[in-house]
């Protein structure tokens, strides 16, 4: 990693770059959580996406994407009433709805009404038992990480700025993450599960984001090109996924797992991003893979309702068949995605918006200027992560 030759703060001056291909990433890592959670319904499926097994960090992704796409629209102009508004609009609509989803579909089997208050509030991560931080829908447990991100990212925001050397501080935090992890997970091997959905765990990926980001605005660039950022993840999430297929690692290791992906996803997303920054082009800024990087968001927060509904029916196909209706299953998944963003998450989160970001002419120039960038990103990519 080297500096490039353009100038401090090139990200936010004049018009902001339009990083389409970070959208675009998103809708590969939703579509490997995807696969991931297929076997959880269809058992037989294990030894056919042996390959997703570790999709769960894809959760990793999500979460330093999340931090470098805020800290890329983020500016001295940027109002933090504004900004906890634009996050609030962003992901609670889908929560709740999804939330009722699964809730109907429970009455018949019984519901733990004990955890309902916590997953709604999405403080359900905060708890080590799986009861509560899997509770309705999975995957929400990433979103009640990412209110803890967002409640914090102002602050943080502030400290992470004052800090000279950005690549020093990245490698500092995952190393201190990694023996800091070990120390814990040494005590008891359920330590080391809870540390994977830990918000104040897993801030270290949010934070990495937000220096990465940092970074750029200075001038810094990447020198590694974006096929080869993403050969070296396809790379590490294969060696990743070979340590728990012939290790035989359990859930208490996800932590170290999900940890050892941050670095590759940064360098990952700083190439695609110091690409456009730079004006290159990039088929992953093409219209169609934008579109599905739009849907990502409906795509992990569906597909487990789907699985739940359909549960009882699959579980028991084998072979052939159980691969076809995989197929099927998958599909419908992305079709039921692109619905509920077209008819749901899209309009209530802009009708929100409208109704509790009001503000000057004066001001709507300042957060236009300043927050276009996030915009640019397909409506940023916070909360965009999944339950293993």
């Amino acid at each position: 990693m080297n500096a490039g030759a353009v100038n401090a703060g090139a990200v936010n001056a004049g018009a902001p770059a339009r990083l389409r291909g970070l959208t675009s990433l998103r809708f590969l890592a939703a579509c490997v959580v995807v696969l991931h959670h297929l076997p959880l319904a269809m058992p037989a499926l294990a030894s056919v996406l042996l390959v997703a097994k570790a999709g769960y960090v894809g959760v990793t992704f999500f979460f330093v994407l999340s931090g470098f796409v805020l800290a890329y629209g983020w500016t001295g102009a940027s109002s933090a009433r504004e900004f906890y508004a634009r996050r609030i609009a962003r992901v609670y609509p889908v929560h709740v709805l999804t939330a009722i989803a699964v809730l109907l579909m429970l009455l018949r089997g019984g519901v733990d009404w004990g955890a309902l208050p916590v997953n709604l509030a999405l403080l359900q991560a905060w708890s080590p038992d799986p009861a509560v931080y899997l509770s309705f829908v999975g995957a929400a447990w990433s979103l009640s990480c990412e209110v803890f991100f967002y409640a914090c990212f102002p602050l943080l925001f502030g400290l992470l700025a004052r800090c000279v050397h950005h690549a020093r501080w990245v490698i500092a935090l995952v190393t201190g993450a990694a023996a800091l992890g070990a120390l814990f997970a040494s005590f008891s091997s359920s330590l080391g599960e809870y540390l994977y959905h830990l918000p104040l765990f897993r801030m270290v990926d949010f934070s990495v984001g937000i220096l990465l980001c940092m970074a750029m605005r200075r001038g810094w660039r990447v020198s590694v090109r974006p096929v080869p950022a993403a050969a070296l993840v396809v790379t590490c999430y294969l060696l990743v996924t070979m340590a728990q297929v012939l290790g035989r690692a359990n859930a208490s290791w996800s932590w170290l797992f999900s940890l050892s992906m941050v670095l590759p996803f940064g360098l990952l997303i700083a190439s695609v991003a110091g690409r456009e920054i730079d004006g290159g082009r990039s088929i992953l800024a093409s219209r169609v893979p934008v579109l599905l990087g739009l849907w990502s968001f409906a795509l992990y927060m569906v597909h487990g309702v789907i699985l739940a509904a359909v549960e009882g029916h699959v579980r028991d196909l084998q072979g052939a068949a159980a691969v076809v209706v995989g197929i099927a299953i998958f599909a419908l998944a992305i079709t039921a995605s692109w619905l509920l963003y077209a008819l749901y998450e899209h309009p209530v989160e802009s009708a929100l918006r409208r109704r509790w970001i009001r503000s000057s002419p004066a001001e709507q120039g300042a957060a236009v200027r300043g927050a276009s960038a996030a915009g640019a990103v397909a409506r940023d990519s916070a909360g965009w992560s999944v339950q293993s």
